[in-house]
């Protein structure tokens, strides 16, 4: 089955609720119901595998890597084309999946990019253009005469993605875990670790309760607390941080930064996604990692992101000066060295999956990366370039 193959997904899909489609296909558990997790559990169920869904929390906590409200979808990605594609792919997905799911998912208000480094202008240029990808430059004056209540000053250029902008985050995770049940997956709260092995195989999983789960595939898709679950293959592969993001409420009735009026904004030093009824998001950086324990760490934000995030309203979006804070959330990223993906097999055990090393652009390509982990985990398909990107040996160690 070709990745992104709608046909053939179509296919699948029909046959999801029946038998197995023609082959002997093993019971299949996921541990992790987030970005990866939940996905590639909705596909594997598509395509006629027996599948638990494991979550230590459940779909859509507030601690997942996925929990927050929204994520940014867009396609730019310098010169690294398979994300562009995959994202370009995920963003018809998303249009689909949507209408499957029946509720609102994602608004394409666009992404506007100003004043990216040469190269990688040039290189997403090259990119968008080879891909067919919609893309404008616009200037500052085009920018001002489009988006009025923008800010725009300083601004030299800016790459613009029409057919790019926001998806809600934590609902879509609890929608694709819905439909996964709704088609005969099952789910589960539970922490688990490998248990007992044999002949390089995992034969079973153990829960935190000391409950012993037989299985014939593992899949561990569980973010920042890979290295917990796995510490003898992923200690200091997954670099666990924190990243903490800002909803400034807007005056009541006035709609000039929401998704339909005003794009979402990507520069360094942070980006915002516009207003999709829950406040305009702001989520500064200051280019220093801190690092978080995803278990234990409290999840309050800090007075210096904060004020950040106001110097962030104060340039992109003067009309919300003075507006209060709604909401905050703290966020546990996971990341790898080179921030790409981590799709392999144990080196131990040729039935236990890893997928992981989300590196902030996990979310986006949810609906194609669950298929393409699915794909792959039943030997559908196994493209060579991915294949050779997200291998284990293709990643090194962080230093400590």
């Amino acid at each position: 089955m070709a990745l992104g193959s709608t046909a053939a997904t179509t296919a699948a899909v029909a046959q999801a609720s029946g038998p197995a489609i023609g082959r002997d296909l093993p019971d299949i558990t996921v541990v992790g119901a987030g970005a990866f997790g939940a996905w590639t559990a909705l596909c594997l169920r598509e395509r006629g595998a027996r599948v638990l869904l494991l979550d230590s929390y459940g779909a859509g906590n507030a601690r997942q890597t996925s929990g927050d409200e929204t994520r940014q979808i867009r396609a730019a990605y310098a010169d690294r084309e398979i994300y562009s594609r995959w994202a370009d792919r995920a963003f018809r997905r998303w249009h689909e999946r949507q209408d499957e799911f029946k509720r609102r998912l994602i608004f394409a208000n666009g992404v506007l990019s100003p004043n990216e480094p040469s190269a990688q202008f040039e290189a997403e240029t090259r990119v968008f253009s080879k891909l067919n990808i919609p893309f404008e430059v616009l200037a500052p004056d085009e920018c001002r005469k489009r988006w009025p209540q923008g800010g725009f000053d300083g601004d030299e250029r800016a790459f613009y993605e029409p057919r790019a902008g926001t998806v809600k985050a934590r609902e879509s995770i609890i929608a694709a875990t819905e439909m996964l049940v709704a088609k005969g997956g099952k789910t589960r709260i539970a922490m688990a670790v490998p248990g007992e092995s044999a002949g390089g195989r995992l034969t079973t999983l153990k829960l935190a309760d000391g409950t012993i789960l037989p299985t014939g595939m593992a899949i561990f898709a569980c973010g920042p607390w890979l290295p917990t679950v796995l510490p003898g293959v992923l200690t200091n592969f997954i670099r666990r941080t924190r990243s903490e993001v800002f909803y400034i409420g807007s005056p009541p009735g006035d709609l000039s930064y929401h998704w339909e009026r005003f794009p979402n904004i990507w520069q360094r030093g942070g980006y915002s996604l516009s207003d999709v009824d829950y406040g305009f998001k702001i989520a500064p950086s200051f280019g220093t990692s801190l690092p978080i324990d995803p278990d234990r760490d409290e999840r309050i934000v800090s007075p210096i992101m904060e004020d950040m995030a106001r110097r962030f309203v104060a340039h992109r979006t003067p009309g919300l000066v003075g507006q209060p804070v709604v909401a905050s959330r703290v966020c546990s990223l996971e990341n790898s060295d080179n921030e790409h993906f981590i799709i392999d097999t144990h080196p131990e055990c040729g039935n236990l999956w890893i997928a992981g090393g989300g590196s902030g652009h996990a979310f986006k390509m949810g609906p194609v990366s669950g298929e393409y982990i699915a794909d792959r985990v039943l030997g559908i398909a196994d493209p060579a370039e991915e294949k050779a990107l997200f291998a284990l040996s293709a990643h090194k160690p962080f230093h400590v």
